[in-house]
């Protein structure tokens, strides 16, 4: 492990990087009502999918102003959405679709040959901003021949989070870009590090740590311990991203589109033990992903990428739970910046995290089902210098009766930092809290959205238009930008 880490620090060179920070300062509303337009995505029973848009100004027993839902919508392929992301260029909804059991969208069936990778990629689905009812999408990112031995192209695979990223951070100025967390495949290599079963060598040697090999008796798939628990040197899962302006319009899928920055990885498929290489946007024996499952990004370009390995792992004692965050417009095999819940200060924080939002200045807010919680962090501090990254700090935690959390998942802020939402998948309802210090505590939500009108079905994931842009001054050529 330290000859791994010696490694990525030459390539990350982050060592005396110092970050700024201010203080947020809380809002209270008083208002009984939605302050933001919010899209809620639910995961709903066998092939019934759904999301909910609820209109600012919306009550306690709100209905959805719109209801997509129906199988035109492909949002019950399975059981339908894993989470969702709303476009601040035009409020287009994305939605990520982990499985499609029956290829009822061509993205992979069920049941394949015994010489097939088995299973297919799963999918993303891009609605337009007025959809409802039994609306198409307008496109979707998958490779639906993947499952019969064609090349995972797009890279998706078992996707369960998305996230736009700012339009105005100068990343990728002019594009609107949608990013995808792949909760598979297992990666045992890359580029720039081949991957070699032999479990004595080191990265250094031209060999990344082997993948996983041991089955998990009672899911049928690698155990992601393998001989021990997960660490740098393999992975877990990979990072897509596409320019939504590349995409197929539905019906065609946009299956030959790589994504951004595209990079292939050594994988195996986990459900089949197939090895196979696939195209990622980051991926790779340093990137440290471990079954990443939400994403999100900040004003800065900056993305957050929540990683839960445990439900594929043999216990919770050798699974990897926490959280990762990458440098403005990183592709390949990225060191991260900042990893927060595995070493130091924050070590053992998370249990099962599974989403993150960030406010204005940088604290992350991720939402935690296994103690009912919100934990906050700040991530550009505590530097490692034997690890060359930030481990972050636990500066709060929202937990308590108060709070009415009960299995929190999906979670977003609005763009100045006067609302935090969160969808509870534990009794179908949306919380909208106005003041959420980061010191934490039993703090009771504004209003809560429930009850038979609101449609809710398991709801896992909840978005706003993260950002907008802030005026330029004149003579000046900095653009710079506030959240939505």
């Amino acid at each position: 492990m330290a000859v791994v880490f010696a490694v990525a620090a030459l390539v990350a060179g982050t060592a005396g990087t110092s970050y700024a920070k201010s203080k947020k300062k809380t809002n209270i509303s008083m208002a009984n009502v939605l302050e933001d337009t919010v899209v809620v995505s639910s995961y709903g029973a066998v092939f019934d999918g759904s999301l909910e848009t609820f209109a600012a100004g919306s009550r306690h027993n709100a209905r959805p102003e719109f209801w997509i839902r129906g199988p035109a919508t492909l949002l019950g392929a399975s059981t339908g959405a894993a989470g969702d992301s709303v476009s601040s260029v035009d409020d287009h909804i994305a939605v990520a679709i982990p499985i499609d059991f029956f290829d009822i969208t061509g993205c992979g069936p069920f049941g394949e040959p015994a010489t097939a990778p088995a299973y297919g990629t799963g999918l993303v689905e891009l609605f337009g901003p007025q959809s409802t009812g039994n609306s198409a999408p307008e496109n979707i990112i998958c490779s639906p021949n993947f499952a019969f031995g064609a090349p995972n192209t797009t890279g998706v695979f078992y996707p369960q989070g998305v996230a736009f990223e700012s339009p105005y951070d100068g990343v990728n100025p002019g594009h609107d870009v949608v990013a995808v967390a792949n909760q598979f495949p297992v990666v045992g290599g890359s580029p720039d590090c081949p991957w070699n079963p032999n479990p004595t060598l080191t990265c250094n040697q031209a060999a990344c740590a082997p993948a996983p090999s041991n089955i998990e008796p009672t899911k049928h798939h690698p155990g992601v311990c393998g001989a021990g628990p997960i660490a740098p040197g393999t992975g877990l899962g990979t990072i897509t991203m596409y320019d939504r302006s590349t995409l197929a319009a539905y019906p065609a899928y946009s299956s030959e589109v790589a994504p951004l920055g595209n990079w292939t990885v050594d994988a195996i498929n986990p459900f089949s033990l197939h090895p196979y290489t696939q195209n990622a946007t980051i991926g790779g024996c340093f990137s440290l992903l471990a079954g990443p499952a939400g994403l999100t990004f900040d004003e800065s370009g900056y993305l957050f990428v929540v990683n839960n390995a445990g439900a594929d792992a043999f216990d919770l004692s050798c699974a990897p739970r926490y959280v990762t965050v990458y440098a403005p417009g990183s592709s390949g095999d990225a060191y991260p910046t900042s990893l927060m819940g595995l070493f130091g200060a924050t070590a053992g924080t998370l249990q099962q995290p599974i989403a993150a939002a960030v406010d204005q200045d940088d604290d992350v807010y991720v939402t935690d089902y296994g103690d009912n919680s919100i934990k906050i962090f700040y991530p550009f501090t505590n530097f490692n210098t034997a690890t060359f990254f930030f481990e972050g700090q636990l500066e709060g935690v929202i937990q308590g009766r108060h709070t009415k959390l009960n299995v929190p998942e999906g979670i977003a802020i609005d763009a100045a930092d006067n609302a935090l939402y969160v969808v509870n998948a534990g009794n179908n309802s949306l919380l909208m809290f106005t003041d959420f210090p980061t010191t934490g505590g039993d703090i009771p939500p504004t209003l809560i959205v429930s009850g038979p009108h609101a449609k809710m079905n398991l709801p896992v994931g909840v978005a706003l238009s993260a950002f907008t842009p802030t005026p330029v001054p004149t003579g000046s050529s900095t653009v710079s930008a506030t959240r939505d």
